[in-house]
């Protein structure tokens, strides 16, 4: 899959609406109960936004991007502001022998109706990690890759040791469209409407 380590203009992608999406499959029974299968393990999250107007350095920016990304054909980072941050949470527990840990979010269900949803994180932003082991911060002794989301430890924490994490982190996304259907309504004002980004799974 290709991929660039680049991320989306932030000052557009604040406005962009989107979230995730799941896929369940509803089948009505002649009774009239419905039966649900789940489609998908992970949701896949999609985007849209307008760049309207943009002017000068900005819509070159924008037209720089799009050209280097050969529309769809490559992907890239977004910051998605509604869901950008993952606080202190446990993303595994040692057992004395592994050393590589992959990072997740786990979003929870306050009433535990549910078991919690486990999200891999796989586009961490640099320079925003924090790792402890239990309540003992580390400084030192792990290295994050970030463009696959996986923490490595010089050495493996003990059997039953909780692994802590915090960080930011962006979505893979690709372009939805192959054509930047811009209108252009006067000199040097653009505007390009219902843009769409589509989360990629890596």
């Amino acid at each position: 899959m290709s991929f660039h380590e680049v991320r989306f203009p932030t000052r557009i992608s604040y406005g962009a609406i989107g979230g995730p999406r799941f896929s369940t499959t509803v089948q009505v029974l002649n009774s009239g109960y419905e039966q649900r299968n789940i489609n998908w393990a992970e949701a896949r999250r999609e985007y849209s936004f307008d760049i309207s107007p943009s002017r000068g350095a900005e819509w070159t920016a924008v037209l720089d991007f799009f050209h280097a990304r050969r529309g769809r054909a490559y992907g890239f980072r977004l910051k998605d502001f509604g869901d950008f941050v993952m606080p202190v949470q446990a993303i595994a527990t040692g057992d004395g022998t592994a050393t590589a840990f992959q990072i997740v979010k786990r979003y929870g269900d306050p009433e535990d109706l549910a078991p919690a949803y486990s999200r891999p994180l796989r586009k961490i932003v640099a320079g925003t990690v924090s790792v402890a082991l239990g309540e003992t911060p580390l400084e030192t002794g792990w290295s994050v890759d970030v463009t696959t989301g996986i923490l490595t430890f010089e050495s493996a924490p003990a059997d039953g040791a909780v692994i802590n994490v915090a960080c930011e982190f962006d979505v893979p996304v690709r372009f939805d469209t192959d054509l930047m259907q811009a209108a252009i309504p006067g000199p040097d004002i653009h505007h390009w409407q219902n843009v769409k980004l589509v989360e990629i799974r890596l």
